[in-house]
């Protein structure tokens, strides 16, 4: 069966937060800051924002939040819900919530 393009899409930012996530565990930052790859939708985009370590693990509260670099937010399939200094939280439309969390279960921890 062949996945559909949302899922797709949300496969690809499930793998951006991973790496991010496995960043973060390797960083000894004491309250600094993260250089993490963008979680758009662009599996070739290998941009770096920068976060805090309170920010990502506030963004990690929710598993249909990602963080990605302005202009790199896909208006079809997420909305914007904040803005920071150097990127965006998008949150995936209640239609795509299906496509993260099954794209989530398929990719390997």
């Amino acid at each position: 069966m062949m996945a559909s393009r949302e899922e797709r899409l949300a496969r690809n930012e499930i793998v951006f937060r991973e790496v991010n996530e496995r960043i973060a565990e390797l960083s000894d930052t004491w309250g600094g800051g993260l250089d993490l790859v963008c979680e758009c939708a662009n599996f070739a985009c290998v941009s770096v924002l920068h976060i805090s370590v309170r920010e990502y693990e506030l963004l990690r509260q929710n598993s249909r939040r990602f963080a990605v670099l302005p202009g790199h937010e896909l208006p079809d399939i997420e909305t914007v819900v904040e803005s920071r200094n150097d990127y965006l939280v998008v949150e995936k439309h209640e239609e795509t919530h299906e496509q993260v969390e099954r794209a989530d279960a398929r990719t390997p921890n």
